[in-house]
This record gives C-alpha cells, structure tokens and sequence, in this order.
C-alpha cells in the first residue's frame, strides 16, 4: 500500500508536459524595494491533486509604468523537487510581474512590483534656530521626479512632528548642468527657542512617475516615528 501510495506520487510529479498546471507566485518583500535593490519573485508550480511539478521550465514576465507596452520576458528558471522557483530581478521603476509555464501555456496572476527611489536625508544650520533640511533622490536616469517633498519638524522625544513645510522636488545640477537620475528638495525651518536646539525631523515623498505605491500617502498634519 505504502509502495502504491509512493509510485502514484512520483508519477503525478513526473505528469507530462501537457497536463494542466496551476502557478502560484510571490513577492518578497511584498511592500516593495528600493531602486539599485533586487526584487525577490518565487512561487510554485502544482499538477492534479496539487502534486508538485518537477523540472518544468518557468519565464518571468514584466512590464513597467505606465504599462503601455505588452508583456515582456526577462528571466528564467527550473522548478525544483517541491515544484519551486526563485527569481531576483532588479527594476527601475514599478512593475507587474507573472510567470509563465511555457510548456503547458499556463500563467499565474500578476503581481505589483513598487520600486521607490532611494532617499537621503539631513540638515545643517543656517543661523540660530533655523535649519535647513534637505532630501535627495536617486532614479534612473530617464526618470522625472516632479511631486513636492513634504517636511516635518516636531520636539526631542515627540511621538509625532507637525507638517513644517512642503518644497518642490528639483533636479539636481553640477556646473550648470542637469545631473541626470539625481533630485533634490530643500527648505529652511525655524525651530522655536523653547526647545533648546533639540528636534527630530522627517520627510516623506508620494507616489509619482511610477515609483512608489500609489497606495500609500503622506501624512498631512504630522508625522509619526
């Protein structure tokens, strides 16, 4: 019985080529990475009876915002013995993403890819209880950032920082010229003297141009850390 039980397993997992496959996928992480960073896309691919399917070639297919153009393939795999695969792909702006079953013809659903341009942020003093904040991004190079930075400034130890400012989001220049890939957003804010010189700041920049996640906003009375 048991022998029975183990041939009929190896048997759905070598199924042929033809049979009906499900596909399965996702992203990890799920709430998206950085520009420069790698997207991690696995999923699992199962026969009748949800047996593993073992050896079968996988694509991955993208397209990227505005999602104009078809579907493209851009990477592949081999499902291993628990029917698996794993991609680590690297994006320049949002994406969707599903993978193909070249062999039987079966797709799994799309999955959104949120590619956020990376950000540095920090201050100096300008002149007694007045800073200058400044954020800078980095994108690829035919990428334009055109949403505001939004600033907050809140005291030492606050749970929360009010909304100070809001500045544009430029691009940046050396020598007089546009430096592609590269913005920047600055705005000067006066700290009250009661707070002695201690602060904590933050910034935050919506959705735009296809990188980010459209569902997520910036708070617009405070910040909380």
């Amino acid at each position: 019985m048991l022998r029975s039980l183990i041939l009929a397993l190896l048997a759905l997992a070598a199924a042929p080529a033809a049979a009906s496959a499900a596909v399965e996928i996702e992203l990890v992480p799920q709430g998206g990475v950085d520009y420069g960073e790698t997207q991690a896309v696995t999923g699992k691919v199962t026969g009748p009876f949800d047996a593993p399917l073992v050896g079968r070639q996988v694509v991955l297919e993208a397209h990227g915002y505005p999602f104009r153009k078809p579907y493209a393939p851009i990477a592949t795999a081999t499902t291993g013995l628990d029917g698996r695969f794993a991609f680590d792909q690297a994006f320049d702006r949002n994406q969707r993403v599903r993978v193909l079953v070249p062999e039987s013809g079966e797709r799994s659903a799309f999955a959104s890819v949120y590619v956020f341009p990376p950000a540095l942020l920090d201050f100096s003093l300008v002149r007694r209880n007045v800073i200058r904040i400044v954020q800078t991004y980095r994108t690829a190079t035919d990428i334009t950032l055109k949403a505001p930075t939004l600033f907050y400034v809140g005291r030492k130890g606050r749970k929360t920082a009010p909304r100070a400012a809001k500045a544009d989001t430029r691009p940046m220049e050396r020598k007089g010229k546009r430096v592609k890939g590269r913005f920047r957003a600055s705005v000067e804010v006066r700290i009250p003297a009661a707070w002695k010189g201690s602060f904590r700041y933050a910034s935050c920049f919506p959705y735009n141009a296809g990188m980010g996640n459209p569902k997520l906003g910036c708070p617009k009375k405070s910040y909380r850390f």
